[in-house]
């Protein structure tokens, strides 16, 4: 047992701060010096009590000198400029009257304000191909060169020039805008260039940037031979699909776990080499946000499985052809949670050489090792990623969405055997059924029109849903057991689960609301906590948790694997 013990702010007895922050953590560029940035405020148990505010050496304090403190308020020491420095890193105490002391590490972003007449520099240079087919003739056009930059109607040239990245340079010449190889390439020989090239404005200020350049291999009929991943030296990865396909897959698999955290792993599409999301750079404010609402749940590692379930967890994601990917772990907590705002994105971890360790197995496969909590080695959660020709298996196309614990049949035209095999960790004796959903919301069509007449969070729903649940799937088993089951599912349909905790439907369906067991199902809305009870483990695996806010998150309380074949 842990025993807490309550700060009750005895009086006479003086607390210490617990938090320190400033008004605004950004500057505009050009401001004359001794511009005020912000006003302190901190945090303490003590009421009216007064603090006093400096700067000090510790973590973070790399800028000190660039900025003053007049009282509670943060004035900066010379004009700043963004092309020379975009922030600043200082570190400010607080002490309040009684001596007690806090210290905290701030970053202040100075604001780009493109003024009109001031050059600015390029912010980032692309191009449009990052890949050329094998056996195409000397001067084949690889790609068209863009630059992004402040200034509007701005014109670049652009140079192949020595530094980092530039083995291949001499394989190439720069024509205008247009990169173009110059011999023909050969996968067998050479199966990617390194080159590294500058975009120079009308006004002379450059920007670099090392870029691969892959090559296709092609079989005598000019098809892709096989899928490709790549990895960048910002650990963004690339997929490609088989030949000339617009989809490409990806296979994970669990190796291995040494944590006693639960985790669950995403991917999510970059917008570039260097990870952007929509303009929001890897270390800005926002971008784990950002990246959670991209995310794509892929599986999910327990540490209680339950007697007789298969943990070579292994799951297939789908993209499109040439996508940039970046992964991210969620610790004892899941995305829908978060979004929903029931658990902080501090509880996220995205792949960076901090978090993850990342290596290449060749064969297009890497694996992922990563530190997701206090230890030191990389061995809290082990995968292996794989670019593969494999197909996904039915009913999978909702599945790794925000609550898209779903079984999605739409667009399939024959009736579909489903096969479940239901495993138990829990004392409950609990019921897990599926019923149909009118939309990827969670909304019941109760008068067959299709549309949903009973929406997530309306009165009635879980009745509705429990009444209409698929008839003769009723999934139950032992403590420690497992059970088989078999049933069929209506075609061009999208079925989502439930779990009846230690009770069946009839305690549903009577008259007696007053026996009514707790129903949870995929949709936080429509669980009277608003909290997740069910999480993807793999590809048609769910994990279900049968306890009030989540109890004790193991999601192991009832397991259901579902194969679903053309029946």
């Amino acid at each position: 047992l842990t025993i807490a013990v309550n700060n009750l702010n005895d009086p006479g007895v003086n607390d210490a701060p617990t938090d320190l922050t400033v008004s605004q953590l950004a500057v505009d560029e050009n401001v004359p010096a001794g511009t005020e940035i912000g006003t302190f405020s901190t945090t303490d148990p003590d009421a009216s009590d007064t603090f006093t505010y400096s700067l000090v050496t510790g973590i973070g304090d790399t800028d000190n000198s660039a900025f003053t403190i007049v009282g509670d308020k943060l004035q900066i020491n010379a004009s700043p400029d963004f092309e020379t420095k975009s922030s600043y890193n200082l570190r400010v105490q607080t002490t309040d009257s009684g001596g007690v002391t806090y210290s905290k590490e701030l970053t202040i972003a100075v604001n780009n304000l493109n003024d009109p007449g001031v050059n600015d520099a390029p912010t980032d240079l692309t191009v449009s191909q990052l890949a050329v087919d094998e056996n195409v003739s000397a001067g084949t056009v690889v790609g068209t060169f863009t630059t992004s930059d402040p200034d509007p109607n701005d014109t670049f040239t652009y140079t192949l020039v020595p530094g980092t990245g530039d083995t291949d340079n001499a394989a190439f010449t720069v024509d205008g805008n247009q990169l173009k190889i110059n011999t023909s390439p050969d996968f067998e020989a050479k199966s990617s260039y390194n080159i590294r090239v500058r975009t120079t404005d009308a006004s002379g200020v450059t920007y670099e940037k090392a870029l691969a350049i892959a090559v296709k291999n092609l079989d005598d009929r000019g098809v892709n031979d096989i899928p490709t991943l790549t990895k960048n030296t910002n650990d963004i990865f690339t997929i490609q699909g088989k030949g000339n396909s617009d989809k490409a897959t990806l296979s994970v698999k669990l190796t291995g776990q040494s944590s006693k955290h639960i985790y669950e792993l995403g991917v999510f599409a970059v917008d570039d080499e260097q990870g952007k999301i929509e303009g929001i750079a890897t270390s800005d404010a926002g971008y784990t946000e950002a990246a959670l609402k991209r995310s794509k749940v892929i599986l999910s590692s327990l540490t209680n499985y339950p007697v007789g379930f298969n943990t070579n967890l292994a799951s297939l994601e789908e993209f499109n052809s040439g996508q940039q990917l970046r992964f991210c772990l969620v610790r004892d907590s899941t995305t829908d949670s978060i979004l929903a705002g029931q658990a902080a994105f501090t509880d996220v971890l995205l792949s960076d050489p901090t978090n993850v360790k990342i290596t290449s197995l060749g064969n297009n496969s890497f694996s992922l090792s990563w530190k997701a909590s206090n230890g030191s080695e990389f061995q809290d959660l082990m995968l292996t990623i794989q670019a593969t020709d494999e197909d996904l298996p039915l009913g999978v196309a909702s599945q790794g969405k925000q609550q898209g614990e779903l079984l999605d049949l739409r667009g399939v035209t024959q009736q579909i055997k489903a096969d479940f095999v239901v495993n138990r960790e829990a004392a409950y004796d609990n019921f897990v059924g599926f019923y149909e959903v009118a939309n990827e919301n969670g909304g019941i069509d109760t008068n067959d029109d299709g549309t949903a007449d009973i929406l997530v969070g309306q009165a009635g729903y879980a009745e509705a849903a429990i009444r209409g649940r698929v008839a003769g799937i009723d999934l139950m088993v032992n403590n420690q057991g497992s059970a088989s089951y078999s049933g069929n599912l209506e075609p061009d349909s999208l079925f989502a689960p439930f779990i009846i905790v230690n009770g069946k439907p009839d305690a549903i369906l009577d008259v007696d609301a007053n026996n009514n067991p707790a129903v949870y199902f995929a949709f936080l809305g429509a669980n009277s906590d608003k909290t997740d009870h069910i999480r993807l483990l793999e590809k048609n695996t769910f994990g279900f948790e049968d306890l009030a806010k989540g109890g004790d998150k193991d999601f192991n309380d009832m397991i259901v694997h579902v194969n679903l074949s053309i029946g």
